[in-house]
């Protein structure tokens, strides 16, 4: 149960991190490139491919992690698996 718990946790982490951490590299490229000396001479064009390529990337990791998440949910059924009861005429010294 800790473990479905924890793995749902950093699914989740992921999946808000990557656009986020993405978005401000991409922003960061985007002001170095306009801050450059030759920022006249930079294709606008090529900026705009980069971005959309980042975009699609972006999108297809989203996308697979929530395939895993939707395969994770299938293996383990719509409610987690219950931990079975002792059994309360077992001892532990036999």
């Amino acid at each position: 149960m800790i473990v479905i718990f924890a793995f749902v946790i950093i699914l989740l982490l992921i999946v808000f991190s990557v656009p986020a951490i993405s978005t401000a590299v991409a922003r960061n490229v985007v002001q170095n490139l306009d801050r450059s000396p030759t920022s006249g001479s930079i294709d606008q064009g090529i900026v705009e491919a980069r971005l959309t390529r980042i975009e699609e990337a972006i999108d297809a990791m989203a996308l697979q992690i929530e395939r895993l998440s939707e395969h994770q949910r299938t293996l383990l059924g719509s409610e987690p698996p219950q931990l079975e009861e002792p059994d309360p005429r077992r001892t532990e010294s036999g």
